[in-house]
């Protein structure tokens, strides 16, 4: 039960994975498992941790999405340069 980490450190509520930390109200609730992100009305997301104490739930958003972003950009690349190259050697054959 996380609620009986609440009135403990953020790192001892999440100790336990399904454990969600609400730095504004120095909470530890349950991680609604059902829905990607946390409702408002539990915690805001400038608030919440859940994994590590260190990064709230928007900058880890917006880290993952910057990360995946670049990732797809180059496979993007890779893709083109390789199709690119394909075509020269069937021209110069």
């Amino acid at each position: 039960d996380c609620h009986q980490y609440t009135v403990k450190t953020c790192e001892e509520c999440l100790k336990n994975v399904t454990c969600l930390w609400c730095a504004s109200s120095g909470r530890c609730v349950e991680y609604p498992v059902r829905r990607i992100l946390p409702p408002a009305d539990l915690c805001e997301l400038r608030s919440a941790r859940w994994g590590v104490c260190w990064v709230n739930f928007e900058a880890l958003i917006i880290a993952m999405s910057v990360v995946g972003g670049t990732i797809l950009i180059a496979l993007g690349i890779c893709c083109c340069c390789c199709c690119c190259k394909k075509k020269s050697k069937k021209q110069v054959s």
